[in-house]
């Protein structure tokens, strides 16, 4: 009975994990699709006469931001390796046990 409980959990779990990620792509597409609104409205209005230049960087900034910022966090997934969780930290005194220790410098005493 309890592993039906677990299994419900997990299920619950992915499928969040799954809607997060879904309203993140989401927002980034329309964050996206207003930068290029952006831009297509000054192509359209703005353009013949070269005014209102202010609309076509920040444009470029909102169109592109959400691409990048999806481009970073997909090459940080594939260049993490495979059981290690990405979201702890690794902190050097973690690692510390595993380290070659030099005898002079050691603070701990070592009994004889």
């Amino acid at each position: 009975m309890g592993s039906n409980e677990e299994e419900r959990e997990l299920k619950y779990k992915r499928r969040q994990k799954i809607v997060k990620a879904c309203i993140a792509c989401l927002g980034s597409f329309l964050i996206s699709m207003f930068g290029g609104l952006i831009l297509a409205f000054w192509e359209l209005k703005y353009h013949p006469t070269n005014s209102q230049l202010w609309m076509v960087p920040f444009g470029l900034v909102v169109f592109a931001t959400p691409v990048i910022a999806w481009f970073s966090v997909f090459i940080s997934d594939i260049s993490t390796p495979e059981g290690v969780d990405a979201s702890s930290p690794k902190h050097p005194a973690a690692l510390q046990d595993t380290a070659i220790r030099d005898p002079e410098r050691d603070d701990r005493k070592v009994s004889a």
